[in-house]
């Protein structure tokens, strides 16, 4: 992963940890497998354990804090309470944690 990219995400994630208490924050995707190309977007999971807020008002401000950093990145939020999908599983088997 080339420097800007790194850079990015460890912005993304500091200011993301300023409001908001995280489990962990996961690279996933195609960055994670390093099969990233020139378009493709930076798939991020913001973890968290058991979130009681406004799920479109927390998006709100992640994209705004993505519009400041980097609009490849992808954010999507998983409350690991509320995830019978299996899909943080996998997330956290695969990805990369930031």
């Amino acid at each position: 992963m080339d420097k800007k990219t790194t850079t990015a995400l460890n912005r993304f994630s500091k200011k993301v940890k300023e409001f908001l208490d995280v489990e962990e924050i996961i690279l996933f995707g195609s960055y994670a497998k390093g099969e990233q190309k020139y378009s493709s977007d930076i798939d991020i999971a913001v973890v968290v354990s058991d979130f009681e807020g406004d799920f479109l008002e927390l998006n709100a401000k992640l994209f705004s804090i993505v519009r400041n950093i980097d609009l490849r990145i992808e954010p999507i939020i998983l409350d690991r309470k509320n995830d019978r999908s299996g899909f943080l599983e996998s997330i956290e088997k695969y990805g990369i944690l930031i």
